[in-house]
């Protein structure tokens, strides 16, 4: 799943175009613009989420609307222009207009006219949903569904080519409204709910929910976008998570509705109560691990504000490898599910680089060894969850503009201002040290 993000001129930022894949990072000084683009490309990801009626004056409104929900809204001048561009939709902001063009529905409209005269555009329906179960294994996997459910025979193609499909599969005036109810769903569901934005002052959930109360009584104000994130976190059907990266035997318990933290069998406090790295990585965890098998396309998508919050270095690599195996294992590579990380950490960035030179060994071993030799199986067993060089953009935030840091030949990411802070600090040591001689 490829999009791309382009603004200029929108609070700290001048003038961005940035390449989307299915894992993106963003590095940046404080200001820099990183979490706006995280917002930004949180509300395009899933533009109905606001959009209500398809006016153009309404959804400019709705558009000014949420970019107040996510604290940005002052950041829109009168020459800002931000623009997204994916195979789900476009949509625009410039000189005060808001735009959006449903692409993936309008394709859906096309195949879904086509059965008006089914008889004579069966191939070309046959060729269209081929495509989109290509672009989409969602689609295949509704697509194979309602056709089993009107099958002739039993025996289903697993391929889409006409010829193949045609000898399996019939495509009639009964079943073909229920294939067009299926794929619109999908569609809804990716452009409505699709992404999920995890704040990083998810620490403060713990105290919203404990404390609703006394907020409202006292009119706090809350960015809304934090009370969302918890409203989410209510909904999650997860009971229980082993925590054993973060320190041995601990547990995660949700007991008769109260989140809990267990550190024996027997011994348990609240989540209020334990570490602050536990706190920030719970509600990741909590979130991520929501996998709904009947809503399969819900919230495939997580924009996560710095994921090392409280995080001593080893956990930071485990986290984020929990996080790749999650989405690689669970979801599966097309599923057109995003994680975009911004981050000041360098561990981040390390535990990144180690699972993007992973899925390089790994395609050495499997070419060296038929994946059946003795060090792929020692690798296997130690470094099974890796990233794709393809699936993976990393962006440095600075000065009002971006600048790519992966390297595409290395696979890995670049030299970095975070690299540069490192070496200012030892180039400061080394100056004290020649004073000592």
């Amino acid at each position: 799943m490829q999009s791309r993000l382009i603004v200029k001129n929108f609070g700290p930022i001048k003038e961005v175009d940035l390449d989307l894949r299915n894992v993106n990072v963003f590095i940046g000084p404080q200001a820099s613009g990183k979490s706006a683009l995280a917002k930004l490309f949180t509300i395009f990801k899933a533009p109905r989420k606001f959009l209500k009626n398809g006016n153009a004056e309404a959804n400019l409104k709705a558009f000014k609307d949420v970019l107040e929900e996510y604290n940005i809204q002052s950041f829109l001048m009168q020459d800002s222009e931000v623009e997204y561009l994916s195979e789900l939709h476009n949509l625009s902001y410039k000189n005060g207009t808001f735009s959006y063009v449903p692409k993936l529905l309008n394709q859906i409209k096309k195949i879904e006219r086509h059965g008006d005269s089914l008889d004579n555009n069966r191939e070309k329906i046959y060729n269209e949903l081929d495509s989109l179960s290509k672009q989409y294994l969602m689609f295949s996997m509704k697509f194979r569904d309602s056709m089993q459910e009107h099958a002739e025979q039993d025996t289903v193609s697993t391929g889409y080519d006409a010829e193949k499909v045609e000898t399996h599969l019939n495509i009639t005036q009964t079943n073909f409204p229920d294939i067009i109810k299926a794929i619109k769903d999908i569609e809804t569901e990716l452009s409505t709910n699709a992404v999920l934005y995890i704040p990083s002052e998810r620490n403060f959930i713990n105290i919203v929910k404990n404390s609703a109360l006394n907020l409202l009584l006292h009119k706090v104000p809350i960015p809304k976008h934090i009370l969302l994130f918890g409203a989410e976190l209510e909904k999650s059907s997860v009971n229980e998570i082993d925590l054993g990266f973060l320190s041995e035997n601990l547990v995660y318990r949700k007991i008769n509705g109260e989140d809990r933290i267990f550190t024996s069998t027997e011994n348990s406090i609240r989540l209020g109560e334990a570490a602050s790295g536990v706190q920030s990585a719970v509600p990741i965890l909590l979130a991520v691990y929501n996998f709904d098998e009947a809503a399969i396309n819900r919230h495939h998508s997580f924009v996560i504000e710095e994921p090392e919050l409280n995080l001593f270095p080893e956990a930071q690599y485990e986290l984020i490898k929990k996080l790749a195996a999650f989405r690689d294992e669970i979801r599966g590579g097309d599923w057109g599910q995003l994680h975009v990380y911004t981050t000041h950490s360098p561990y981040i960035l390390s535990a990144l680089n180690i699972l993007l030179y992973t899925n390089k060994v790994e395609k050495f071993l499997i070419d060296k060894s038929n994946s059946t030799g003795e060090w792929y199986d020692v690798f296997n067993e130690r470094h099974s969850i890796n990233i794709p060089p393809n699936f993976f953009s990393a962006y440095q935030i600075k000065d009002g503009g971006a600048e790519s840091i992966f390297n595409i030949v290395t696979g890995l990411i670049s030299d970095n201002y975070i690299d540069e802070a490192t070496d200012k600090m030892n180039d400061d040591f080394d100056a004290l040290m020649n004073l000592m001689k």
